[in-house]
Formats: structure tokens, sequence, C-alpha cells
């Protein structure tokens, strides 16, 4: 099985209209909740403490996070205290956000978003561009999340899921020296 970071590495060095791979890919998240079966970025929307202040202003769409390999620190806060879980999830239901190689960011396709949520009121300028992209990679592209570096670290890719998956507990520390 090829690791998402090999997925995401071959994908980067390719043109705008590569498949990153439909092999199964491994997630891990951290909970303080421990007995989860699905991650479901609703529920997790209802206890957005968990999101910083800054990422529910740019963004609210509810979402789950995931570190793609066993022990990464998240950037701004190091390691995250609680109990490990791990998901599976083909390579290619992930869209790679910052290189968006559909150009669902693009200003044409504002209208396109419009006509998809038949929301007619919006001002284009003012839609939040996550969202646009995440709705027309949602429904155009069945997509299920975003992947990216995350402060632009190549080394340290974050996922973002936008829809429940089942998840299985991890009985050990996330951050021991044995690989999962």
């Amino acid at each position: 099985m090829k690791t998402l970071f090999e997925s995401w590495n071959k994908y980067i060095k390719e043109d705008v209209d590569v498949e990153i791979g439909d092999e199964d890919t491994i997630l891990y998240h951290i909970s303080s909740v421990p007995d989860i079966e699905i991650l479901d970025p609703e529920i997790a929307a209802k206890g957005h403490k968990n999101y910083t202040s800054a990422e529910y202003k740019a963004w609210n769409r509810p979402r789950v996070f995931y570190f793609t390999r066993w022990g990464q620190e998240d950037v701004g806060i190091g390691r995250i205290q609680g109990h490990p879980y791990q998901v599976k999830i083909k390579s290619n239901e992930l869209y790679p956000v910052m290189q968006d190689p559909l150009k669902l960011s693009y200003p044409d396709m504002k209208e396109k978003y419009m006509e998809l949520t038949g929301d007619s009121k919006f001002s284009p300028g003012t839609l939040n561009t996550f969202e646009r992209v995440a709705t027309l990679a949602d429904k155009l592209h069945n997509y299920k999340g975003f992947i990216y570096p995350q402060s632009g670290n190549r080394d340290n890719m974050i996922v973002a899921l936008w829809k429940p998956v089942p998840a299985e507990r991890l009985d050990k520390s996330f951050y021991n020296k044995e690989e999962n």
C-alpha cells in the first residue's frame, strides 16, 4: 500500500489532470472522546472548541482534521493529547486544494457554485473560496475532503474531511516511536 505522502509527491510533480491514486490511505485523528465509531464533521462542529477561532472565522464548514503519518505533530499546537483513531480512505477522494488541479477556486466557477446551490442572492465577490471549492469538489467530483501541506510544509500534510468516515480506535500512544 502506498502512503498518502508518496501519492502526494507523485501528484505535485505532475500537471493538472493527474489522479493521485485509488489506494487505501490511512489517516490519523486524535480525540478527547474515547469511544468513537464514526468521525462525523457535524458532531465535531457541535463542539467547535476543537477548532481555533481563526479557523472558524475563515471557514465554518464542519470538518474533521487528520494527520497523514504516525506521530505527526500539529505545527501550531505540537502534540495533541487524546485517543488516537485511524480511518481508511481512497487517496483520490482527497482534493489537493493548494494545487487546485480542477481550477475550482477560479472566478468562472462562482457561477457554477451558484447554479449547484441555488444561491442567487449572494454577491460572487464575497463568497468564501474554501466553501466554494469544497462544494464544487463534493458535488461535481465526489471528493470527501482536502489535503494540503500544513503551514506550506510538504513534509507535514493535513487532511480535512467534510464527510463522516468509520473510525478504528488505536490502543497505543500516537507519539510512541514504533510505527503503526
